[in-house]
């Protein structure tokens, strides 16, 4: 018995000792947070009506969904949420910095019309808690009553009056450089949104949107027989029309279809652009009075029955150049612009992207209206000034046709068509040619100066120069005698999809904590791409100033479906877009949407650095 009892005692003390174990551990572990598995965290459900698709969460206390990672996803394609059901909060997180987050229920509505029919599609949602975890990235395969969205009546998804005012309260805080997307309209009304664009399009009249299209408008004015202010102003206005209602019809195709939808950038193929650099030669031409733009007698008549003295056909050339100006001759992607084109492309509201885009339209042809209508009182009388008048116009006209080539041809090659352009046109006044009075001494004058800077163009050309405003480059000496280069070699790596940059990304990061890596969106069609390439990017300052910057490229010229989805896969319209990437992911708040100089481009860096 003896044995008995000393083996009970034994299991007794064991059991004792095990006992005061446990409640040291759960003492020490007492004040540590106990995290849901994600289910629980995060529940769900889904509902489809028609091409209406509901998810409703119920998130547990203390813990937040991202806004900007609920989306859809279908093959490269993501689609944001066309409007939210709650109001949602500004909140500083570890991970991704100033967020919108949603707690508790939150209701997110996709409109299905979107989507391509019969391909499998992903929800994708994140979240966090507040105690500091941050769960990986959900992926749910959904299954899409294909039948019910295709039978489904096309109407808009409209954000609800919540949505607008939870987004704006915390969008319009984000950043103070104003390079978050959308948050200059976000929570606005209709008249105030259509209002902003058309002071948008107001700032956009001295830039390379707008200016193209000065000597287009021009030529027209000056190639009519009488040029009246009131003629001018119909002309003017029948132009500016073309070219807003273009912008209109771009505006409705984003709000149904999203960022997917960038009919421009097709438009900047190589192939269009030469048409419509053809096109504009043809159309100096007859500035020049080789023969007369007209339309055929038969369609003539007919105008002429249901219009007096063709006007109607006249208005109809007028407004086709409005549009095709719109589409060809101003591919502007500015940050505001930009901003704004993200901020349509997930409404869903084809009436409101319409609207908008029409009123920036004709915010940027208010100037030229203006142009028009006064330019014509001071141009000069028929005569023989008027063909010398006509002719300037039609060189205008055939710079706008280099201008359109240069977005793809090289860049030396282009000089040479300034240099022969302006040679031409020189010994075309007269440069070579004795004057006899005053006026033609001044004109003289001027064809000289033309003359000489052709031939130094043409110069400049010939030594591998490419730059129409210094075509003979300029090389500064240090101390010692020696050529100082300012001007250093590419600093990017190219990549081509969404895997080599995530593998670049990830390698970089990897070996540098601190750094960073920024991604270039560029494109040959790009004026300020080439802009920046040369007076930023490639200064070896610049390069220089932060050395664990890693630069990437992608060159969306060619626009395959890899350039356009790593464009949608960020929602960006296109060039100059460039992200930064560091080991929170990637700084959205923080991108660069549209031209910057050197200083500013510096002062970016900084930025960017200052987060890390």
């Amino acid at each position: 018995m003896a044995w008995i009892f000393t083996r009970f005692s034994f299991f007794l003390l064991l059991l004792s000792i095990s006992s005061a174990q446990a409640g040291i551990l759960d003492s020490l572990t007492e004040g540590e947070p106990k995290f849901l598995p994600v289910g629980e965290a995060f529940p769900y459900q889904t509902d489809q009506q028609g091409s209406q698709l509901s998810v409703i969460w119920d998130s547990a206390d203390e813990y937040y969904l991202y806004r900007k990672k609920i989306l859809l996803k279908q093959d490269k394609t993501k689609y944001l949420a066309d409007s939210f059901s709650e109001e949602g909060l500004l909140k500083h997180d570890e991970a991704f910095g100033e967020v919108i987050v949603f707690y508790g229920q939150t209701e997110a509505i996709f409109d299905l019309k979107k989507l391509i029919p019969e391909q499998s599609v992903q929800l994708r949602f994140q979240g966090c808690a507040d105690a500091g975890l941050c769960y990986p990235p959900q992926k749910i395969d959904l299954d899409i009553d294909w039948a019910a969205v295709k039978n489904a009546p096309l109407k808009s998804l409209t954000p609800t009056e919540t949505t607008l005012k939870s987004t704006t309260s915390a969008d319009n805080r984000l950043s103070k450089d104003g390079t978050s997307e959308g948050n200059w309209f976000e929570g606005r009304s209709w008249f105030s949104i259509v209002g902003i664009f058309f002071l948008l399009g107001l700032g956009l009249t001295f830039t390379p949107c707008v200016l193209p299209m000065v000597p287009i408008l021009t030529s027209i004015v000056v190639g009519q027989e009488k040029h009246t202010p009131a003629k001018g102003f119909v002309l003017s206005t029948t132009y500016v029309l073309g070219m807003a209602i273009t912008y209109a019809a771009a505006g409705v195709t984003v709000g149904l279809l999203g960022a997917g939808a960038n009919i421009s950038n097709w438009m900047q193929t190589p192939w269009v652009l030469s048409i419509f650099a053809v096109l504009f030669l043809v159309l100096s031409l007859s500035m020049f009075g080789l023969y007369e733009l007209q339309l055929p007698s038969k369609l003539r008549n007919r105008l002429n029955d249901i219009n007096q003295k063709q006007k109607g056909g006249n208005l109809f050339g007028v407004f086709l150049m409005g549009v095709l100006s719109a589409l060809v001759v101003s591919p502007c992607v500015s940050a505001p612009l930009a901003g704004a084109l993200v901020y349509l492309s997930t409404t869903g509201d084809a009436w409101l992207g319409g609207s908008a885009l029409l009123a920036l339209g004709l915010g940027m042809g208010a100037p030229l209206i203006a142009l028009g209508t006064t330019g014509a009182s001071f141009l000069p009388k028929a005569g023989g000034w008027m063909d010398t008048v006509k002719a300037f116009f039609g060189v205008l006209l055939i710079g706008v046709a280099i201008w359109l080539l240069s977005r793809f041809l090289d860049a030396t090659l282009i000089l040479v068509f300034w240099a022969l352009l302006a040679i031409i046109y020189a010994v075309t006044l007269g440069a070579l040619d004795k004057a006899n009075s005053g006026k033609q001494n001044v004109v003289r004058g001027f064809a000289l100066a033309l003359l000489v800077y052709g031939i130094v163009a043409l110069i400049g050309a010939l030594q591998g120069n490419d730059d129409p405003l210094n075509p003979i480059a300029a090389t500064q000496y240090n101390g010692t005698g020696s050529a100082q280069q300012h001007a250093a070699e590419s600093p990017f790596q190219s990549i081509s999809n969404q895997q080599q940059l995530d593998q670049a990304v990830k390698i970089h990061l990897a070996a540098n904590p601190n750094g960073a890596v920024m991604l270039d969106y560029y494109a040959d069609w790009c004026i300020a791409c080439k802009v920046m390439e040369k007076e930023v990017f490639h200064l070896s300052d610049v390069q220089q100033h932060w050395p664990e910057l890693l630069w990437l490229q992608i060159d969306v010229t060619d626009q395959t479906s890899e350039q356009v989805a790593l464009m949608e896969n960020y929602t960006l319209f296109g060039p100059p877009s460039m992200l930064f990437f560091t080991k929170d992911g990637e700084k959205s708040t923080l991108r660069i949407l549209g031209e910057m100089h050197k200083e500013e481009f510096v002062e970016h860096l900084n930025k960017v650095k200052a987060t890390l």
